[in-house]
């Protein structure tokens, strides 16, 4: 069998790069090192981002139900969508259903819209219909609405049909003293029988109106 022989030159070569080698193996291992060590920080930093994550999820979690606890209950409420005159009944074209903390619901606010329902005072839209802006077409007394006065009237005639929450028109000797008068209560006799009306009028009008009613010489038509 032949043995080649390696030349000396060869030797001198591998000699001085073997440290070369060891060296270049030494870096990679410390880079494989450091990169195990960056991978293992970087899942550290990860897990704690999400266990941030979930913390402050929870912590939000329980603020929202606190708030929501502190709030109770809520119920529906009728607030107006348009602008209601005393005496106008109320349609569902006058409101929409919302639906508020009962906390921050006045007790006498309406839940449902009640049949024959009618104004018993302004009320502006975005207000809340209540018990006392708001009656039956049967209620005793309407509210005086501002800037009105209210006058009594015992017509020498039969009084026409109306009811609480009615306009009229006011005359007097073929003059119309006050149009559109809303009828705020109906006066009754010892027969339980209705004999005169309470009416809000301007008050501008309230003087030719009450001078009129204390003669006997008003009378009133039931306006559209």
């Amino acid at each position: 069998m032949n043995i080649k022989l390696v030349p000396a030159s060869l030797h001198k070569l591998l000699g001085a790069v073997a440290p070369v080698i060891v060296r270049i193996r030494e870096i990679s291992a410390a880079n494989y090192l450091a990169l195990c060590r960056n991978n293992r920080r970087r899942q550290q930093v990860i897990a704690g981002l999400v266990c941030f994550a979930a913390l402050t999820f929870f912590i939000t979690l329980s603020r929202m139900q606190s708030a929501t606890d502190s709030l109770g209950l809520t119920t529906p409420v009728l607030i107006a969508t348009s602008s209601i005159k005393p005496g106008d009944i109320i349609t569902t074209q006058l409101f929409s259903l919302r639906t508020l903390p009962r906390s921050a619901v006045t007790p006498t606010a309406l839940h449902d819209l009640q049949l024959g329902l009618v104004a018993q005072q302004p009320i502006s839209i975005g207000e809340l219909l209540t018990t006392t802006n708001t009656g039956t077409s049967t209620s005793k007394q309407l509210q005086l609405p501002v800037g009105f006065r209210s006058v009594a009237i015992v017509p020498p005639a039969a009084l026409p049909p109306m009811q609480v929450g009615d306009h009229v028109d006011i005359i007097a000797n073929g003059i119309v003293l006050a149009a559109d008068a809303l009828v705020l209560s109906l006066m009754e006799n010892t027969n339980s029988e209705v004999d005169g009306v309470i009416v809000a009028v301007p008050a501008e009008l309230s003087a030719a109106v009450a001078s009129a009613a204390a003669i006997g010489d008003a009378t009133m038509v039931v306006s559209s």
